[in-house]
């Protein structure tokens, strides 16, 4: 169960208790949550804290009680577990604005609907991927949200990004259960293997808007959120949770190959669930897959041309962030050298080494096709015969790029026709603009040879 559904169950249980006591310890033990973990993630998905939702829902039947039937103030009072009329009365008031005496007689009506998590949230999907995969959810829309963060590079990355994140929540005063804080992580970059011991891994704090983020390590940003599977994954018996996020991520693809979806191309995350005071983490872990509907922004129709060599002007970053460090300066110099508007027809492309995205010996070198006569005097533009070759073709949408070029190697894996070739593939964007977003067209180009 992921925690979405375990708030579901406390919910499930306050309801059935409304006209009785209830007992907060008994709801956080049906979510299988420690109290201050409960309180946490009750507030974070609801927007309200357990009391308040428990009054405003009593309220809420109270007013309907009022309305409707012709029962005593001092009997409603006790159904819904307040310990007078006068208490009640109070309470009302502070909710609706009215007295209960004075309600009888509005127009208008007080509604506090019952809260159901799941229909709030996740995507209702077909009867057999449920059966097949009950563990995993589809979750309708994660809000962007903003974030304190860092990221750290080396060995045991985790401990040593939470490290930093803790002292950074003690010295500001915060802390992850009374403020009711949401903490993601993920790797940046993965490491290259399975036995690679050092890469990065960035841990995300959600904060307030009043929170101040000014420290030389930690900073802030604004998490994406977007259409996402989720899964829950619980500590192994000896504590160890590795094994259990490889296994869950397995699942995934098993699961997306049966499904209605497609890999997003938005950020993976881990939610780091059940923390103690001093923001050690004790419990499990939510995992959350990128996703998009199957739709035709993308066509797995691959076809075949001979692409001759052409003269570009060039531009090679390097670093982590090499590919928006290339695209933010290469499309502003070539909208100053007016090639998105000079009546002809430019090819924007770009190559680089998928397997060091991330890492600090990442690099992406952008292109531009230009005239024989075209000059610059800009010393970070080199002018650079692409000399082309032989290419399977895909197109997409840049959302799907990371699926697409996934696709696209599944598909070359399992070809008996063709072998990968030794020369450079590229992505190809179709822009009339200075600007590249998800919904900008890309055409992929995977260099092939016939098998001999």
């Amino acid at each position: 169960m992921n925690y979405y559904e375990r708030i579901q169950k406390s919910i499930d249980y306050i309801e059935s208790c409304l006209e009785n006591k209830i007992n907060i310890d008994f709801a956080a033990q049906t979510a299988y949550m420690s109290l201050s973990n409960f309180y946490r993630m009750f507030f974070a998905l609801t927007g309200h804290s357990v009391k308040e939702y428990i009054r405003l829902r009593r309220i809420s039947l109270g007013a309907f009680e009022l309305r409707n039937r012709d029962t005593c103030l001092i009997d409603i009072a006790i159904k819904f577990d307040f310990e007078s009329g006068d208490s009640f009365s109070r309470a009302f008031r502070r909710v609706t604005g009215f007295l209960p005496s004075d309600y009888r007689k509005q127009k208008s009506l007080y509604n506090f609907e019952r809260i159901d998590i799941m229909e709030k949230y996740f995507d209702i999907q077909d009867k057999e991927l449920i059966e097949n995969y009950p563990d995993i959810k589809v979750l309708k829309e994660l809000e962007p949200t903003r974030a304190a963060y860092f990221c750290y590079y080396g060995k045991e990355p985790e401990h040593h990004a939470f490290a930093v994140m803790a002292e950074w929540l003690n010295k500001n005063g915060l802390n992850i259960n009374e403020q009711k804080l949401r903490i993601f992580g993920y790797n940046n970059p993965n490491p290259s293997s399975p036995n690679e011991e050092e890469y990065g891994y960035e841990v995300c704090v959600t904060v307030a808007d009043n929170i101040v983020v000014n420290d030389d390590l930690v900073k802030e940003k604004i998490l994406g959120g977007g259409l996402y599977a989720v899964t829950n994954v619980k500590r192994g018996q000896d504590g160890d949770i590795g094994g259990e996020i490889v296994k869950a991520w397995n699942r995934f693809k098993n699961w997306i190959s049966d499904s209605k979806y497609v890999y997003g191309g938005h950020q993976w995350l881990e939610e780091h669930l059940g923390f103690d005071d001093n923001a050690n983490h004790i419990g499990g872990i939510d995992l959350y897959m990128p996703i998009a509907l199957k739709s035709s922004d993308y066509d797995i129709t691959k076809t075949f041309d001979y692409v001759d060599s052409m003269l570009t002007a060039t531009y090679t970053a390097t670093g982590k962030d090499a590919d928006d460090k290339a695209r933010a300066f290469f499309l502003k110099w070539a909208d100053s050298q007016g090639l998105f508007n000079d009546g002809k027809t430019h090819r924007f492309f770009a190559y680089y080494d998928h397997e060091k995205i991330g890492h600090k010996d990442f690099f992406y070198k952008i292109h531009v096709t230009v005239d024989e006569e075209f000059r610059t005097d800009n010393r970070d533009i080199k002018l650079e015969e692409f000399t082309g070759g032989y290419y399977a073709i895909m197109k997409a949408k840049y959302s799907y790029n990371g699926w697409a070029w996934g696709e696209f190697l599944k598909w070359l894996s399992k070809s008996t026709e063709f072998d990968l070739g030794n020369y450079w593939f590229f992505e190809e964007y179709k822009l009339n603009k200075p600007e590249l977003d998800m919904d900008t067209e890309v055409v992929l180009h995977m260099p092939v040879k016939q098998k001999v």
